[in-house]
């Protein structure tokens, strides 16, 4: 019998032996197994993050005499990708941990809250130096599963005003909120600032607590109002709003913030036109009146009498 015949044998005898052997009496397990990296006991679930990734960890427990040589396969939902092994050794008696990152997953396009699985298969290719026969028949697999996150994408939108407004008048300026996020979500909050003191506006809570539903927009409109006294002026108007999924996640941010410029024409008591057109362009003061010029020169006085006689002469002599 030669030795790659006795080799044979061997292997099939040591495959044959039980899980266990004893040395003095005390059992030592044998075998490995597959398994992934969580800090509880309860099944692993991972959220991806903003990006779409998520950095995750695999185990291989080795309890045999030999090293175990291991092909990786991983299957990723949503679409991702991974970066990670395909091939890995692990020693005698030991128990490793390798890394993997999860990638690639385009999770505007999901519902937020969803939970999909993931899986990692790992194959014995070779038990020490001698390859797996046959090959593939050991394997293991392990499971976990990756939620999507949630998105906040609200934006607010400010209309410009349709012209100048008089003092002492109100007016209206639409604005919308959209939610181009995975998720219903709603404005938390909404503030109003102006550049002006004597404009008062009021509304903006009308935003707030109303759902939104991801691709969908709320419009409502602010009043503004205007003392009699208001001299004229550019009125910068901003709005800024908070989401309220961020203030559920602790996050203290401006989801989004708009503004627009408001021209406010001082009340003339009716005289002059109410034109905002007529009006001076300076933000912090007002012009006086504007003087119109006269575009002629004076006539000489001589050329009067002397056109007159021209005129008598030219009688007589018709």
């Amino acid at each position: 019998m030669n030795v790659r015949a006795k080799l044979l044998i061997l292997i099939l005898l040591i495959s044959a032996l039980p899980l266990t052997i004893s040395t003095q009496g005390q059992e030592i397990p044998m075998g490995w197994d597959l398994g992934i990296e969580t800090e509880t006991d309860a099944a692993p679930t991972f959220d991806l993050d903003l990006d779409g990734e998520v950095v995750l960890e695999f185990w291989i427990d080795n309890q045999n005499i030999q090293s175990l040589t291991l092909d990786i396969e991983y299957e990723i939902p949503f679409d991702g990708s991974v970066n990670g092994p395909d091939s890995i050794e692990v020693s005698s008696q030991s128990n490793e941990t390798f890394e993997f990152t999860v990638h690639g997953v385009n999770i505007e396009t999901f519902a937020a809250g969803l939970s999909d699985r993931f899986t990692i298969d790992a194959t014995v290719t070779a038990n020490g130096v001698t390859p797996s026969i046959p090959p593939g028949a050991d394997s293991k697999d392990a499971e976990g599963n990756l939620t999507i996150p949630m998105v906040v994408d609200l934006t607010v939108d400010l209309a410009e005003p349709s012209g100048p407004m008089n003092a002492g008048t109100t007016t209206s300026l639409a604005v919308t909120v959209s939610n181009a996020g995975n998720a219903a979500d709603s404005v938390y909050k909404a503030t109003l600032t102006d550049s002006c003191p004597l404009l008062e506006i009021t509304g903006e809570e009308e935003l707030e607590s109303t759902a939104i539903e991801p691709n969908n927009n709320l419009t409502k409109y602010l009043n503004v109002s205007s003392s009699a006294s208001h001299p004229t002026k550019n009125c910068v108007i901003e709005i800024a709003i908070q989401s309220k999924g961020d203030f559920d996640a602790g996050h203290s941010v401006t989801a989004d913030s708009a503004e627009v410029t408001l021209r406010v024409v001082e009340d003339r008591g009716g005289s002059g036109d109410d034109d905002g057109n007529s009006q001076s362009n300076n933000d912090d003061s007002d012009e006086g009146d504007d003087v119109v010029s006269q575009n002629w020169t004076p006539v000489w006085p001589g050329a009067v009498i002397f056109a007159l006689l021209w005129a008598t002469f030219a009688r007589r002599r018709l």
